[in-house]
Formats: C-alpha cells, sequence, structure tokens
C-alpha cells in the first residue's frame, strides 16, 4: 500500500486556512472595541460620572469607517502620557456618529437619521455643530455645557496642549 501524499497536502492546506480564517474572522474586531489603555465609556455613563466627582467630559465622535479615528487610538489615546492624563481630568466616552441607538442628552431625545447610504446620529450633528468630521473631540464641563470642538487626527503632542489648555 503506498501513501499519498496529495492527501497529507489537502489536510495541511485544510488545517492552515482553518487557523488564518481564525485570525481574518474574529468578532469585535474594531478599534473602537477594544480595550484601550483607559476607561471609555457610554455618553450617559460619563455624564453619570462627572456628577459624581466634577470631572469634564471627553467625548471621541468616530466612525467604523474611519481610518484616522483608528490612527488616533492607536497612537494618541494609547500614549501613555496622554493616557494618564485623560483618565485622571475627564470622564470618556466614545460615540459611533453612525449608531442606531436613540440617546438622551440634557433632557433631549436623539436619534439616527438616515441619510444617503449611511445616515448620522442627531447627537453627533448636534455636539459637532453640524460639521460632520471624524474624528472629533468634544470637551464638556460637569455642567454638560460645550467647551471645545476638535476635530481631525491630533498627535500625542497637539492633543496635550489642547488637553491642558481645557483643564
Amino acid at each position: 500500500m503506498k501513501f499519498n501524499y496529495s492527501y497529507l497536502l489537502v489536510g495541511v492546506i485544510i488545517l492552515a486556512s482553518a487557523f488564518t480564517l481564525k485570525t481574518i474572522v474574529t468578532p469585535h474586531d474594531s478599534i473602537h472595541e477594544k480595550e484601550s489603555p483607559k476607561k471609555w465609556n457610554s455618553v450617559e455613563v460619563a455624564v453619570s460620572l462627572s456628577q459624581t466627582d466634577q470631572k469634564k467630559i471627553l467625548i471621541d465622535v468616530y466612525t467604523e469607517w474611519c481610518k484616522w479615528c483608528k490612527v488616533m487610538d492607536q497612537k494618541t489615546f494609547s500614549d501613555s502620557e496622554v493616557s494618564k492624563y485623560l483618565s485622571e481630568n475627564f470622564h470618556l466616552a466614545k460615540f459611533n456618529a453612525e449608531q442606531k441607538e436613540a440617546l438622551t442628552f440634557k433632557g433631549k431625545n436623539y436619534t439616527f437619521k438616515p441619510n444617503g447610504k449611511r445616515g448620522y446620529h442627531e447627537f453627533a450633528a448636534d455636539i459637532l455643530n453640524g460639521q460632520m468630521a471624524y474624528p472629533s473631540i468634544v470637551i464638556f464641563d460637569n455642567n454638560l455645557n460645550k467647551l471645545e470642538v476638535v476635530r481631525g487626527f491630533k498627535s500625542p503632542e497637539e492633543l496635550m496642549k489642547i488637553l491642558k489648555e481645557n483643564s
């Protein structure tokens, strides 16, 4: 009885494909869903926390398709100095500007609005003053007064300067 190497080759290919597929198709592969060095909350949780200790609120407004949002997570928010400063001085929230779930903020209800291929969330449009640019950071005081809107990618150094001006 001869050994057929083609069966061995097919087996190796199937096994390699299974491992490759597992690394490519993993749930929650979005950078925004991974735990970063500091604690990101929902807007509602950040607002609630700010009422207890008077810290300001920083909301990172992003979309799933935004390349620079992901780069900002990987390069800026993960920087040890930025991460430490954010954790000590702000309650942090991430908000997907295209999320479908409704949100109540300062007693006003906000919903998703279909528009073209994607649509937008009214909350994002409101806090960004209608200028839907991603990434954007919005800083609020603990009374939910908007202090600043920062649009576009910021390096750790640029963001630290902005954060210190708003502390």
